[in-house]
């Protein structure tokens, strides 16, 4: 084979390819990068340096060129570069674990909602008080009514705390319920395509996020519920942000992938991998399964973008680069979350302190600030 000369005008100056087995590695591209260091110093010697590797991996065929796609290489490393190896969030324990020595009514169920599984958890939240069937709740409700008529107080805390659990059981139930859908997406996903394809990992390194965003969630959640002091329920939402954050970045990527795959598939009339092995089904059931895998992923990422923004770990004053990546995607998210996770609640409960005031606000504040003068 004809050598390769990387140094121009240098015709003499020329190397050969060696082959190593099936391994073929040539060192001009060593040498041309050692050239362009000297004739430019302030060009970026990793740069080049990380793109010469990665040619040389591509021409050995390691690693597999699906996994260097952008819908998979970004997420997975993120996955378990970052949150995995590096800072150790996931698999997902509770970063505080209670007290046992605690014997308060919420330290209880906080302690058996965090050490139970996820099976453990849905018989703990439908045994709570609300989650039985009407008829149940009813007598239920008779029973308070007759024990603590003499004390209104008692009655409107109880009250107060069972609309909480119904509030988590529903947020609860709304995410289990993506999650699963996910989880079956990810399965048809691998019955469509080839099981190496970009197309049903990038979906696999979805449903890690979703079920490791779930878990960090419902411990957010039940920490909320025992009334856990803030400097200790701040690293478990910190946490569930990075997650969910992570989940957003791979959907994004997963979904424009997606979109231009089914595009071509259109346009060429045909699927792009045709030498993959022979697929199961054909041009439309495929094309109808991904618009259906889209819409799901857009609503696990509209929901992620709903515990963010109810967390507190979007921030458009302090901005990031993920706030500055994906603004919109977040804001027009949160709009549609906004009427998933939305709870209609009264404007005055009884014997709490809470409610909205109807009128004299201005009045109330033009006595504040005479008083304050």
């Amino acid at each position: 084979k004809q050598p390769t000369c990387p140094v121009p005008f240098f015709n003499d100056v020329c190397f050969s390819t060696y082959s190593f087995g099936q391994l073929k590695f040539n060192i001009a591209p060593v040498v041309s990068l050692f050239m362009a260091q000297f004739i430019m110093p302030r060009v970026s010697f990793m740069g080049h340096l990380a793109g010469i590797i990665c040619g040389f991996g591509l021409h050995w065929g390691w690693p597999p060129i699906e996994l260097g796609s952008a819908n998979v290489l970004i997420g997975g490393v993120f996955l378990l570069g970052n949150l995995f190896w590096r800072r150790g969030v996931v698999p997902v324990v509770p970063l505080t674990p209670p007290d046992d020595n605690d014997h308060d009514d919420d330290n209880q169920l906080l302690s058996l909602l965090l050490e139970s599984g996820q099976d453990g958890i849905d018989g703990i939240l439908m045994s709570m008080p609300g989650s039985g069937d009407v008829e149940n709740g009813n007598n239920a409700l008779d029973r308070d009514s007759t024990t603590s008529t003499s004390d209104p107080f008692a009655r409107g805390k109880a009250k107060k705390k069972e609309r909480e659990m119904e509030e988590m059981r529903r947020k609860h139930k709304t995410v289990e319920s993506i999650r699963n859908l996910i989880g079956l997406v990810t399965v048809l996903s691998f019955l469509f395509f080839d099981w190496m394809s970009s197309i049903a990992l990038s979906q696999c390194i979805l449903l890690a996020y979703f079920i490791f965003g779930t878990r960090s969630s419902f411990i957010v959640w039940a920490c909320t519920q025992a009334k856990v002091a803030n400097d200790m329920i701040s690293p478990e939402k910190q946490r569930c942000g990075m997650i969910w954050r992570g989940y957003v970045m791979s959907c994004v990527l997963a979904i424009v992938v997606d979109g231009m795959s089914v595009a071509g598939w259109i346009q060429l009339q045909t699927f792009i991998s045709s030498e993959k092995t022979k697929l199961l089904f054909g041009l439309v059931p495929s094309l109808l399964f991904m618009l259906l895998r889209i819409a799901i992923n857009i609503l696990g990422m509209v929901i992620a973008s709903k515990i963010l923004h109810d967390m507190g770990q979007v921030s458009y004053i302090s901005g990031g680069i993920f706030v500055r990546v994906f603004s919109r995607v977040l804001t027009c998210s949160k709009a549609i979350g906004d009427g998933v996770f939305l709870s209609q609640r009264p404007l005055w409960t009884a014997f709490e302190g809470r409610g909205i005031r109807l009128g004299g606000g201005e009045l109330l504040a033009r006595i504040s600030r005479s008083r304050s003068s």
